[in-house]
Protein backbone atom coordinates (compact mmCIF):
# COMPACT_ATOMS: atom_id res chain seq x y z
CA UNK A 1 0.00 0.00 0.00
CA UNK A 2 2.66 2.02 1.00
CA UNK A 3 4.44 1.59 -2.48
CA UNK A 4 1.38 1.96 -4.27
CA UNK A 5 0.82 5.57 -2.56
CA UNK A 6 4.64 6.59 -3.29
CA UNK A 7 4.50 5.93 -6.70
CA UNK A 8 1.01 7.77 -7.50
CA UNK A 9 2.97 10.89 -5.50
CA UNK A 10 5.59 10.82 -7.81
CA UNK A 11 3.96 10.47 -10.90
CA UNK A 12 1.44 13.48 -9.42
CA UNK A 13 4.67 15.24 -8.83
CA UNK A 14 5.95 14.25 -12.44
CA UNK A 15 2.62 15.68 -13.48
CA UNK A 16 2.51 18.91 -11.65
CA UNK A 17 6.02 19.42 -12.98
CA UNK A 18 5.32 18.85 -16.68
CA UNK A 19 1.81 21.45 -16.29
CA UNK A 20 4.32 23.84 -14.94
CA UNK A 21 6.70 23.98 -17.79
CA UNK A 22 3.63 24.76 -20.25
CA UNK A 23 3.11 28.02 -21.58
CA UNK A 24 0.38 30.54 -22.45
CA UNK A 25 1.47 33.24 -24.54
CA UNK A 26 -0.95 36.54 -26.12
CA UNK A 27 0.46 37.82 -29.57
CA UNK A 28 0.73 41.90 -31.08
CA UNK A 29 0.86 42.86 -34.25
CA UNK A 30 3.92 45.75 -33.66
CA UNK A 31 6.10 48.03 -35.66
CA UNK A 32 9.60 47.72 -35.85
CA UNK A 33 11.83 50.24 -36.85
CA UNK A 34 13.33 48.80 -39.85
CA UNK A 35 11.42 45.57 -40.72
CA UNK A 36 7.67 46.90 -40.50
CA UNK A 37 4.94 44.89 -39.04
CA UNK A 38 6.00 42.24 -37.03
CA UNK A 39 4.24 39.44 -34.71
CA UNK A 40 4.99 40.07 -30.71
CA UNK A 41 4.38 37.16 -28.60
CA UNK A 42 4.45 37.06 -24.85
CA UNK A 43 4.97 33.78 -22.85
CA UNK A 44 4.20 33.02 -19.64
CA UNK A 45 4.44 29.32 -17.05
CA UNK A 46 0.77 28.40 -17.13
CA UNK A 47 0.38 29.01 -13.44
CA UNK A 48 2.49 32.64 -13.28
CA UNK A 49 1.20 36.08 -12.96
CA UNK A 50 3.32 38.05 -15.38
CA UNK A 51 5.13 37.57 -18.86
CA UNK A 52 8.41 37.54 -19.43
CA UNK A 53 9.54 36.55 -22.11
CA UNK A 54 9.14 38.13 -25.33
CA UNK A 55 9.56 36.86 -28.83
CA UNK A 56 9.40 38.49 -32.30
CA UNK A 57 9.00 37.06 -35.40
CA UNK A 58 8.85 37.91 -39.40
CA UNK A 59 9.26 35.74 -42.59
CA UNK A 60 10.75 33.04 -40.32
CA UNK A 61 13.01 34.76 -38.68
CA UNK A 62 12.59 35.38 -34.71
CA UNK A 63 14.58 36.98 -31.62
CA UNK A 64 13.71 36.38 -27.83
CA UNK A 65 14.04 38.27 -25.16
CA UNK A 66 13.77 36.61 -21.42
CA UNK A 67 13.80 39.07 -18.28
CA UNK A 68 14.82 37.03 -15.55
CA UNK A 69 17.16 37.47 -12.61
CA UNK A 70 17.47 41.23 -11.21
CA UNK A 71 16.19 42.09 -14.82
CA UNK A 72 12.45 40.66 -14.00
CA UNK A 73 9.52 42.75 -15.78
CA UNK A 74 6.42 41.11 -14.74
CA UNK A 75 4.45 42.31 -17.56
CA UNK A 76 0.83 42.43 -16.55
CA UNK A 77 -0.11 44.80 -19.34
CA UNK A 78 0.03 45.94 -22.33
CA UNK A 79 -0.68 48.69 -24.57
CA UNK A 80 0.66 49.93 -28.44
CA UNK A 81 0.80 53.66 -30.10
CA UNK A 82 3.23 56.69 -30.70
CA UNK A 83 4.32 59.02 -27.81
CA UNK A 84 6.07 61.21 -29.58
CA UNK A 85 7.88 61.64 -32.58
CA UNK A 86 11.32 60.19 -32.18
CA UNK A 87 10.22 56.44 -33.70
CA UNK A 88 7.66 55.41 -35.45
CA UNK A 89 5.99 53.17 -33.00
CA UNK A 90 5.84 52.39 -29.24
CA UNK A 91 4.97 49.61 -26.84
CA UNK A 92 3.80 50.18 -23.20
CA UNK A 93 4.45 47.53 -20.75
CA UNK A 94 2.75 47.61 -17.73
CA UNK A 95 5.47 46.47 -15.39
CA UNK A 96 5.04 45.05 -11.32
CA UNK A 97 9.00 46.11 -10.89
CA UNK A 98 12.10 47.97 -9.93
CA UNK A 99 12.94 50.46 -11.99
CA UNK A 100 16.81 52.27 -12.30
CA UNK A 101 15.76 55.36 -10.17
CA UNK A 102 13.85 53.79 -7.42
CA UNK A 103 14.49 50.09 -6.55
CA UNK A 104 11.24 49.63 -5.12
CA UNK A 105 9.27 47.37 -7.07
CA UNK A 106 5.78 48.94 -7.93
CA UNK A 107 3.86 49.07 -11.06
CA UNK A 108 5.18 50.88 -13.45
CA UNK A 109 5.09 52.19 -17.37
CA UNK A 110 7.94 51.21 -19.47
CA UNK A 111 8.07 52.30 -23.55
CA UNK A 112 10.33 50.62 -25.33
CA UNK A 113 10.29 50.32 -29.15
CA UNK A 114 11.83 47.59 -31.85
CA UNK A 115 14.91 47.63 -34.15
CA UNK A 116 15.59 44.52 -36.41
CA UNK A 117 12.94 42.44 -33.87
CA UNK A 118 15.31 43.14 -31.02
CA UNK A 119 13.37 45.30 -28.00
CA UNK A 120 15.10 48.46 -27.63
CA UNK A 121 14.12 50.96 -24.08
CA UNK A 122 12.74 53.86 -24.88
CA UNK A 123 11.73 55.38 -21.61
CA UNK A 124 11.39 53.35 -18.03
CA UNK A 125 9.26 55.70 -16.38
CA UNK A 126 10.68 55.38 -12.28
CA UNK A 127 7.27 56.19 -11.23
CA UNK A 128 4.25 58.44 -12.06
CA UNK A 129 3.39 61.70 -9.68
CA UNK A 130 1.32 59.04 -7.43
CA UNK A 131 1.42 55.49 -7.19
CA UNK A 132 -0.29 54.08 -10.48
CA UNK A 133 -3.51 51.93 -10.30
CA UNK A 134 -3.83 51.36 -14.12
CA UNK A 135 -2.91 53.11 -17.54
CA UNK A 136 -3.52 53.41 -21.30
CA UNK A 137 -2.23 55.26 -24.45
CA UNK A 138 -4.77 57.18 -25.83
CA UNK A 139 -4.26 61.05 -28.20
CA UNK A 140 -6.42 62.67 -25.57
CA UNK A 141 -5.67 66.08 -26.74
CA UNK A 142 -5.72 65.68 -30.65
CA UNK A 143 -2.03 66.78 -31.27
CA UNK A 144 -1.50 62.79 -33.15
CA UNK A 145 0.45 61.64 -30.61
CA UNK A 146 -0.49 59.17 -27.76
CA UNK A 147 -0.20 60.65 -24.17
CA UNK A 148 -0.24 58.06 -21.12
CA UNK A 149 -3.66 58.58 -19.17
CA UNK A 150 -3.08 56.69 -15.69
CA UNK A 151 -5.12 55.88 -12.67
CA UNK A 152 -3.56 56.80 -9.68
CA UNK A 153 -3.80 56.38 -5.75
CA UNK A 154 -2.61 58.36 -2.64
CA UNK A 155 -3.71 58.29 0.69
CA UNK A 156 -6.64 56.24 -0.35
CA UNK A 157 -8.07 59.30 -2.68
CA UNK A 158 -7.78 58.21 -6.82
CA UNK A 159 -7.15 60.68 -9.37
CA UNK A 160 -6.78 60.62 -13.25
CA UNK A 161 -3.01 62.18 -14.55
CA UNK A 162 -2.46 63.04 -18.54
CA UNK A 163 0.97 63.10 -19.22
CA UNK A 164 3.44 63.56 -22.05
CA UNK A 165 6.89 61.88 -22.74
CA UNK A 166 9.61 63.40 -24.28
CA UNK A 167 13.52 64.01 -24.02
CA UNK A 168 13.81 61.10 -21.53
CA UNK A 169 11.12 62.79 -19.10
CA UNK A 170 7.69 62.58 -18.71
CA UNK A 171 5.46 65.85 -17.79
CA UNK A 172 1.67 65.63 -16.26
CA UNK A 173 -0.34 68.32 -18.06
CA UNK A 174 -3.57 67.75 -16.11
CA UNK A 175 -4.94 65.86 -13.27
CA UNK A 176 -8.54 65.24 -11.86
CA UNK A 177 -9.81 63.84 -8.45
CA UNK A 178 -11.84 61.02 -8.97
CA UNK A 179 -15.47 60.94 -6.59
CA UNK A 180 -15.87 56.64 -7.07
CA UNK A 181 -13.52 54.06 -7.05
CA UNK A 182 -12.29 53.25 -10.43
CA UNK A 183 -11.33 49.56 -11.59
CA UNK A 184 -10.11 50.46 -15.13
CA UNK A 185 -9.08 52.43 -18.26
CA UNK A 186 -10.79 51.56 -21.59
CA UNK A 187 -10.56 52.77 -24.98
CA UNK A 188 -12.22 52.87 -28.73
CA UNK A 189 -12.78 55.95 -30.40
CA UNK A 190 -12.98 57.96 -26.89
CA UNK A 191 -11.18 56.92 -23.84
CA UNK A 192 -13.20 55.78 -20.98
CA UNK A 193 -12.93 55.28 -17.09
CA UNK A 194 -14.67 52.30 -15.72
CA UNK A 195 -16.12 51.50 -11.78
CA UNK A 196 -18.48 49.35 -10.48
CA UNK A 197 -21.67 49.96 -12.45
CA UNK A 198 -20.11 53.10 -13.60
CA UNK A 199 -18.92 54.25 -16.79
CA UNK A 200 -17.44 57.89 -17.45
CA UNK A 201 -16.11 59.14 -20.69
CA UNK A 202 -12.62 61.68 -20.15
CA UNK A 203 -12.41 64.86 -22.08
CA UNK A 204 -9.13 67.08 -22.51
CA UNK A 205 -9.50 70.85 -22.97
CA UNK A 206 -7.87 73.90 -21.50
CA UNK A 207 -10.17 74.16 -18.92
CA UNK A 208 -8.64 70.56 -17.75
CA UNK A 209 -10.06 66.90 -17.51
CA UNK A 210 -13.90 66.69 -17.74
CA UNK A 211 -15.78 63.29 -17.16
CA UNK A 212 -19.30 62.90 -18.24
Amino acid sequence: MKKKSLALAILLLLVLLAISRIETTVSYKVIDEELGEVEMILAKPIFARFYNKVTFTKDGRSKTKTFDGKYKLNIYKVDLGRVNDENKFDIAFGVYSIAPWHRTPSKRVFLYKVVDLDLKPKFRCSRLINPMYDFILFDIDGDGFDEVVSIEKYKGVYSIGIYKQYDMLIERIATRKIDFRPTKLSKDKKLYIEGINIMKEINFSKEGIDLK
